[in-house]
């Protein structure tokens, strides 16, 4: 690019090179602000001001504050629509994200669909336009928001879908219509479970009545809904496979045990006979469950979607014991949300997990067995002591453990506390008094989350705790944080003394956008435009700030205007900007743009080299001149 710019005439006018950038909006206005007449003569350009030119790229902490303010959702939402996105992000401009939601909004969806189907948003808009285009092309609809479900499947599956509808001739208008009237079930859920196996509209018309007839004469009709897919198979298939199931010792029978292999369904007929129970469809070969059945059961059993269970499945790596154990947690009272969010627990085997119930149930005060069953992570031996020494142990006035006591003192639920005791589980062989005093001091001193966040400080003595917290308290005030208790005495003195270095720079109410206002000569807007730019230069340390400001004012003599127009160059090392405005000094530059200053390694080596090339190509035409 900086080789693109040295290539240009100088008669190139403005509108042809502001052609060649982009910048941010924020940045562009700010920018404009501080321009001076020869900044066209600048040996490395800055970025234009445009507005359309603004949307090419724009930093992560942008994307969520525009995703914010489109959707008003909170910090949570707008986090997982980002990480949802973030692979298309590498493709496409960020500005896909906020033109689908708009385009989404426009047609009428509601932003549920939005948080609940976050991907679609990495359609591209004019892919997502002809989808919606399409969907409201579809026969007999009454209301077209209702196929947003079908947003998800690909354009090409949807202009098929569409075509098809469009030539048959079927009761109820379409096949979503006539499943409906057929199965007795309401029109969304239809959609749902159409959208996810939409390839039953390759399936001839002929083909798919005479397959639903064959169907709902032996299944439920909710299960038939749910398990479109079996509607492909051949209908002579499904037929003798419907024909033998009917006549096994299956008490029910349900649309997927069509769909496997017989060798499966074999043994578990002889399963069943021989041991009186419902069979359990595993490989020949490996002995574990089909893929598709677990997940299946998993969204039946935990009411979920599709994709909760493929998490499960793959953060438990498959584990056979995965639909055992939940149906084992659910019969005792586990509820769903709780076993999705400890989803690691199910990779135990049936035995283990029956034996650390069993010993939770002996758990002296229990509330709940939901509050506990987080410790279903750790060893049998390990839970198996933990549980014994909480029940030898007395806490407070009314007898508890440290569980509750923990929870009832910081006003978390009891499940949050026994997460984190789990993962930090020398929370239970700290002494009792010292377990006490520590708590009582964090929760004079510091905010609750802070605590639960950090367990490591509870291992100290509480005369060391106390020690800490009393000199960290003179220096920071109120802004104490577990760490400090923990953390080496050089590291707690470094802390403080930085604290009072920034204490004394910014007054004991000042904030740094005053400090801007002040050390810089700007009033408040601008020095807010320049946190808008680079919102990271709030976390840099005001000591180190200012050792920059003065370094770029007082010895190099630059002006607040250059500064302003380049603030990352307040993030960046010191050292490292004295090294590189040394050797562009020796070369003979002087940059009137900081930006070169801040950028990577390799590129800072790139314009140097041009630089000197360049240099040394004006001195030989001046020689030969």
């Amino acid at each position: 690019m900086l080789k693109l710019l040295q290539l240009l005439p100088k008669t190139c006018s403005p509108l042809t090179t502001r052609a060649l950038y982009a910048g941010a909006v924020d940045g562009g206005l700010l920018r404009h602000a501080f321009r001076t007449d020869d900044a066209n003569k600048d040996d490395l350009p800055l970025l234009d001001d445009s507005i359309s030119a603004a949307t090419a790229l724009w930093k992560k902490e942008e994307v969520l504050s525009r995703l914010k303010n489109l959707l008003n959702c909170t910090h949570e939402q707008s986090e997982k629509l980002y990480k949802a996105n973030r692979k298309a992000l590498r493709v496409f401009a960020a500005r896909l994200l906020t033109d689908n939601i708009e385009l989404l909004r426009a047609n009428g969806i509601d932003d549920k669909f939005i948080y609940e189907n976050p991907r679609v948003l990495s359609t591209p808009t004019d892919d997502l336009a002809k989808k919606l285009k399409l969907l409201r092309e579809l026969p007999a609809v009454e209301d077209c928001k209702m196929l947003t479900p079908f947003l998800k499947a690909s354009l090409k599956a949807i202009e098929r879908m569409v075509a098809v509808a469009k030539q048959e001739t079927i009761p109820g208008g379409n096949r979503i219509n006539y499943l409906s009237e057929r199965t007795g079930t309401e029109v969304p859920v239809v959609i749902k479970f159409f959208a996810t196996n939409i390839r039953v509209y390759r399936i001839a018309l002929d083909k798919f009545i005479a397959n639903l007839d064959i169907c709902l004469a032996h299944l439920e009709p909710a299960h038939v809904v749910r398990h479109l897919s079996v509607l492909a198979y051949a209908t002579s298939s499904i037929r003798e496979r419907l024909q033998a199931l009917k006549n096994s010792p299956l008490e029910t029978i349900k649309p997927w045990m069509v769909r496997v292999p017989d060798i499966a369904l074999g043994k578990s007929f002889e399963a069943v006979i021989e041991k009186g129970r419902q069979p359990v469809f595993k490989d020949s070969v490996t002995g574990t469950w089909f893929e598709t059945y677990v997940l299946k059961r998993m969204e039946s059993l935990l009411g979920c979607t599709e994709e909760t269970s493929r998490a499960i499945y793959d953060k438990c790596k498959g584990s056979v014991h995965l639909v055992d154990n939940i149906e084992f947690l659910l019969e005792k009272g586990v509820v769903a949300e709780v076993i999705i969010q400890h989803a690691p627990m199910l990779t135990a085997k049936r035995e283990d997990l029956h034996q650390k119930v069993a010993t939770l149930e002996t758990l002296q005060c229990l509330r709940n067995l939901n509050d506990v069953v987080p410790l279903c992570v750790l060893k049998a031996y390990q839970l198996k002591k933990i549980v014994n020494n909480l029940n030898n142990e007395q806490l407070g006035p009314v007898n508890t453990n440290r569980i509750y006591y923990f929870a009832d003192s910081t006003g978390f639920k009891p499940g949050e506390v026994t997460e984190q005791f789990a993962r930090r589980t020398f929370m239970f062989r700290i002494p009792k008094d010292s377990f006490l005093a520590n708590l009582k001091l964090f929760l004079e001193h510091m905010n609750r989350e802070d605590i639960l966040a950090d367990l490591w400080a509870f291992k100290y003595s509480p005369g060391i705790v106390a020690e800490r917290i009393a000199r960290a308290k003179e220096v920071r005030g109120k802004k104490l944080m577990p760490w400090m208790v923990r953390c080496p005495d050089v590291v707690l003195e470094k802390s403080l003394q930085l604290t009072k270095e920034s204490g004394a720079l910014l007054g004991e109410n000042e904030t740094i956008v005053e400090y801007f206002c002040k050390r810089l000569g700007f009033d408040r807007e601008v020095a807010n435009s320049i946190f808008i730019k680079a919102p990271s230069v709030r976390n840099v340390r005001i000591t180190k700030v200012k050792k920059v400001i003065d370094y770029l004012l007082d010895e190099l003599d630059y002006t607040p205007n250059d500064i302003a127009l380049n603030p990352r160059i307040l993030m960046h090392s010191l050292q490292t900007t004295k090294k590189r405005m040394a050797q562009l000094k020796e070369i003979g530059c002087r940059p009137k743009s900081l930006i070169i200053v801040c950028k990577s390694q390799r590129q800072y080596d790139l314009f140097v080299k041009e630089w000197i090339d360049a240099k040394e190509r004006k001195t030989k035409v001046q020689q030969y001149g």
